[in-house]
């Protein structure tokens, strides 16, 4: 299952190390990022909530960090592409560390 992050996780770093269009070398964001759903849950590391993020908060948002080739990196995804891609997730699973 895919980890809940803390907040403080979510940095300026990480926000710059990639990006999803890149990962998944597409143009058109929320239907690419349905058909590849697959190839997030691979490389996702963790989630939290947008809101309270100290770098980029974004009300109403998920974050979701990711890692390919021991780079971690990771981005805001809308609540509705977050859950078709995380099904399972529990939003009230407790918070852990990277």
């Amino acid at each position: 299952m895919l980890p809940r992050l803390h907040e403080t996780t979510f940095d300026w770093l990480r926000w710059r190390n990639g990006n999803l269009l890149s990962l998944l070398n597409v143009q058109s964001r929320t239907e690419i990022i349905k058909a590849n759903a697959s190839a997030l849950r691979d490389h996702a590391i963790g989630w939290c909530e947008a809101d309270n993020l100290v770098c980029r908060p974004k009300p109403g948002y998920m974050a979701v960090m990711f890692a390919v080739d021991e780079q971690e990196f990771w981005t805001h995804l809308t609540k509705e592409e977050f859950d078709y891609c995380f099904k399972e997730i529990d939003e009230k699973t407790p918070l852990r560390s990277l």
